[in-house]
């Protein structure tokens, strides 16, 4: 299975390398979709994004005559972040000064993993078909649209209104207060009892499976690759954080890896954000929102409550409040329609916890970082691996295949 897996990995590592070089052909598509910022930085090509692959409409008719990058542009660990002020002829109070742009990362192999794993094509899509009917607070999109290698996506810039907050590594690193930590788990039990009730049929064809992160064709097979290639690499760049014990339950869990996926994701009935940390919520208000939807899905949303805390908390205070507020989530989830049981959410809380290590497993095995993000996911790591312990993950780990058998 392993090597199967890999051979797989492989494949669709020359795949989306071959399409990034027919991209960089710059073969006649039309509207362009840009790589580097001065070549997004024109009317021209704003305007034809915005017209052509429109989520919310965005005036032109007060004619955009220039655009102008802001210095600085962010280059995040998967995409280049560029804020742009625009120049209108005939300023109105309903067009925007500045916007924020995604589009991808400068960087070859970030772009080329991130294109293996289909992020952008998920988080276009969300933002097209799913953001604008949501009962939750998400940024204003303009544009989203991926094709081939390339994606963009034209958003509201939050980071000039003065009533939004966001949150940076820095308060990743020293957590949220409780208070802040409750109005992020509402903002969960909303968005995860909107879609509750709704059929298979209804989910899957306003998000279909096909880029699961789990179950999706490609990334059944990627998915497991990845995550057994990380371990060796992890361990090597965070020497002592992970034993050689704990070693052998992460190498279990991937030796089980198809009957756990199924187990986990049997369950599909809420819309998950996927990667549900501190640092893509923003606070407008007392209304808490949320950013960057590159890997939403449909699961189990106890999911993106674990990774939440165990990525956002600090191991004592997380070790202090763990289960209630896990209780606190389940009382949100009656109160927004969708209700389940404490005991069986807390128990499905353990499993998932395997989920938050594996990922910071593959960020720091694997990923390229900068001083400070590598700081932030060294310190993450260890509060995953501290969960581990403290919710017993190898006892669950073992209770799962005693009682699913040789068999399965």
């Amino acid at each position: 299975m392993f090597l199967t897996n890999v051979l797989f990995l492989l494949s669709a590592t020359a795949g989306a390398a071959f399409c990034i070089a027919i991209d960089a052909l710059r073969l006649p598509r039309k509207p362009f979709l840009p790589l580097l910022p001065e070549e997004l930085c024109t009317p021209e090509t704003i305007v034809g994004i915005c017209k052509n692959f429109p989520v919310s409409e965005l005036p032109l008719d007060g004619q955009l005559s220039d655009v102008e990058l802001i210095e600085n542009p962010e280059i995040s660990s998967n995409c280049n972040i560029l804020i742009v002020k625009l120049h209108w002829e005939n300023p109105k109070p309903d067009l925007p000064d500045s916007l924020f742009i995604k589009i991808p990362s400068p960087v070859f192999t970030t772009r080329l993993f991130l294109n293996i794993i289909e992020s952008w094509q998920l988080e276009t899509s969300f933002f097209r078909n799913i953001a604008p009917d949501l009962p939750i607070m998400t940024p204003r999109t303009y544009a989203a649209v991926a094709r081939g290698s390339r994606f963009c996506l034209i958003q509201e810039n939050l980071r000039c209104d003065p009533a939004v907050e966001l949150f940076t590594n820095f308060d990743m690193s020293a957590g949220p207060d409780l208070n802040r930590v409750r109005q992020c788990l509402d903002t969960f039990a909303r968005l995860h009892s909107v879609h509750y009730n709704w059929t298979d049929s209804q989910r899957h064809a306003l998000l279909p499976l096909d880029h699961h992160l789990g179950l999706g064709k490609r990334m059944r097979h990627v998915a497991p690759a990845i995550n057994s290639l990380s371990l060796t690499p992890c361990r090597r760049r965070s020497p002592g954080v992970i034993s050689d014990e704990l070693a052998e339950v992460y190498r279990l869990t991937m030796s089980h890896w198809p009957a756990l996926i199924e187990h986990w994701f049997a369950e599909r009935r809420s819309l998950c954000h996927g990667d549900s940390h501190l640092g893509n919520f923003y606070l407008h208000g007392n209304e808490m929102g949320m950013l960057d939807f590159q890997a939403v899905h449909w699961g189990n949303g106890i999911r993106d409550v674990q990774y939440f805390l165990i990525d956002s908390l600090p191991v004592p205070v997380l070790a202090q409040h763990e289960r209630e507020l896990v209780s606190y989530y389940v009382d949100r989830r009656a109160l927004h329609g969708s209700a389940v049981e404490f005991d069986t959410t807390w128990e499905q809380y353990r499993s998932f916890s395997f989920h938050t290590w594996m990922t910071m497993v593959a960020s720091v095995g694997l990923a390229a970082m900068n001083a400070e993000q590598d700081e932030l996911m060294q310190e993450i790591l260890r509060r995953t691996v501290a969960a581990i312990k403290r919710l017993d993950y190898p006892g669950w780990l073992t209770d799962f295949l005693i009682i699913r058998g040789p068999a399965g």
